[in-house]
């Protein structure tokens, strides 16, 4: 009833004002007092009469409900300043999207405030890599860290750029201080894992690749983790040969062969006895392994023990060994002629090669299984170079020269490429 009774006067009042507009050339005339008169135009009556009835009706309200009339002048206020600072923040959400410095800088200045939320600063800091170096990005986090301890948003992006900067203590801090606010979180126990590669600690790396694995097989995060873990257990193994001694493999998707790890098992027990001199037990180890495996990786090792020890003759005879046994390998009986030369044994060496039959045409995209079928080790051009060049340099010291241009040949690349 108060809207149509607002509604009739309004009408009434704008119909009085045309009908006196027409009778005055859409002018109105006030007549003050005497002579004086004010001619105003009709749109500045409308006007103003609308202003000064709204001021009235304000004025009404704040004299009868005062609380009220604040309350409702602060939201409107209130709302005002929110739509600005979401007007700025879109501008510098839209400045930081385009990699803009200047207006990135412009925009942040006007938000940056003690209010400003943390996760604008982060953003910010995120763009100063494109104007600050690393050092001072660094100093920043530091900065941001110690004003907001244990916060997730300033220590990941934080931890993300220790490891872009290849600050490895740092990621070691880092990743312990967010595993002690948040226990098992993957951001932490991939740093984690990034520290222990860098510093070549696979018995730690392992462990963390576990977990990882454990609580998120299939997901992106480790596709690639999936396919480096078994050769960091192969690592591990020879770090320390007993790590997986009560090591449960129900992470992994697939079941695992626990007897490919019989030889880096030997090569780690032969490691730590070789650190501690005791070079003949290192090799027997690891001739006793490689009877049983034919991994030809063991072999090297075993060279490596050979030299270390300083030529030890009984090691050599271990070597001599694999090649008379029965399961003779081309790789030992190789070794074995090489360390013969190399200690000036040349006749011997000269009738270890001529028991040995390579097989034909050898090159590096061909394999060729050696040793019996279930045992065998493939074997590459590195092989055949080692079998031509050593019989290469027997016949040099034998002044057999027709021969050693024979055995030179092959180890020509032109005539590598050729058959």
């Amino acid at each position: 009833m108060k809207r149509l009774l607002l509604i009739a006067i309004t009408l009434f009042l704008l119909g009085s004002m045309g009908y006196f507009a027409t009778q005055n050339s859409h002018n109105v005339s006030l007549n003050l007092f005497g002579n004086f008169t004010i001619q105003l135009s009709v749109w500045m009556v409308i006007v103003g009469s609308f202003v000064i009835g709204w001021a009235v009706t304000e004025l009404w309200h704040f004299i009868s409900h005062p609380q009220r009339f604040v309350q409702s002048f602060l939201g409107k206020f209130s709302q005002y300043k929110d739509n600005k600072k979401l007007k700025l923040t879109q501008n510098f959400e839209n400045a930081s999207l385009m990699r803009d410095p200047k207006q990135v800088r412009k925009n942040f200045s006007k938000l940056d405030n003690e209010k400003t939320p943390l996760s604008i600063r982060i953003q910010y800091l995120e763009q100063l890599r494109y104007e600050n170096s690393a050092e001072e990005l660094l100093v920043k986090y530091a900065d941001l860290r110690a004003k907001y301890q244990g916060n997730l948003q300033v220590l990941l992006p934080y931890l993300r750029l220790s490891l872009e900067v290849s600050d490895w203590d740092l990621v070691e801090r880092l990743s312990h201080e967010i595993l002690r606010i948040t226990p098992g979180h993957p951001d932490a126990l991939d740093g984690l894992r990034q520290f222990h590669i860098a510093r070549q600690d696979w018995v730690a790396c392992i462990e963390q690749e576990r977990d990882l694995l454990a609580k998120y097989s299939g997901s992106l995060m480790t596709k690639d983790l999936a396919l480096e873990h078994e050769e960091h257990l192969q690592k591990a193994l020879r770090q320390d040969p007993k790590c997986l001694k009560n090591w449960s493999f129900r992470y992994l998707p697939q079941k695992r062969d626990k007897k490919n790890d019989k030889p880096h098992e030997a090569v780690g027990e032969a490691s730590q006895l070789q650190k501690t001199g005791m070079f003949l037990d290192a090799g027997r180890v690891l001739k006793d392994a490689y009877e049983v495996t034919t991994y030809y990786g063991l072999l090297t090792t075993l060279e490596n023990i050979y030299q270390e020890s300083g030529a030890d003759d009984q090691i050599l005879e271990m070597i001599g060994e694999l090649h008379n046994s029965r399961q003779r390998s081309i790789p030992a009986s190789l070794l074995f002629a090489k360390l013969l030369y190399q200690n000036e044994r040349i006749d011997e060496a000269s009738k270890v090669l001529s028991e040995v039959n390579m097989p034909e045409n050898t090159t590096k995209f061909q394999l060729t299984k050696l040793g019996t079928k279930e045992k065998g080790e493939q074997m590459t051009e590195e092989w055949s170079d080692l079998y031509h060049g050593l019989r290469f340099l027997i016949a040099v010291g034998q002044n057999r020269s027709e021969d050693a241009l024979q055995e030179a040949k092959p180890l020509l690349r032109e005539a590598k490429l050729i058959r």
